[in-house]
């Protein structure tokens, strides 16, 4: 059986994990803490724009993030 991924958006990820139980979500939580950057406090934009410019850094371009995101339905 083939596995099919596809691209998350923020706000789906954070409705499945709050789908989990509080156990779960605390995992989740502590992994997200362990694998942060350390002593760095940073708001979810300036995240987002550290993630854009890395991704732009290894080659994606507009087209190839709307082909990535386009709706195969």
């Amino acid at each position: 059986m083939t596995q099919k991924t596809y691209p998350l958006t923020f706000e789906q990820i954070l409705n499945l994990v709050l789908q989990l139980p509080a156990q779960e979500q605390e995992e989740i939580i502590q992994q997200i803490k362990i694998n942060s950057p350390k002593n760095q406090e940073e708001d979810l934009m300036t995240v987002f724009d550290r993630i854009g410019r890395n991704a732009q850094a290894k080659g994606l371009t507009e087209e190839i993030l709307e082909e990535l995101l386009a709706d195969e339905s």
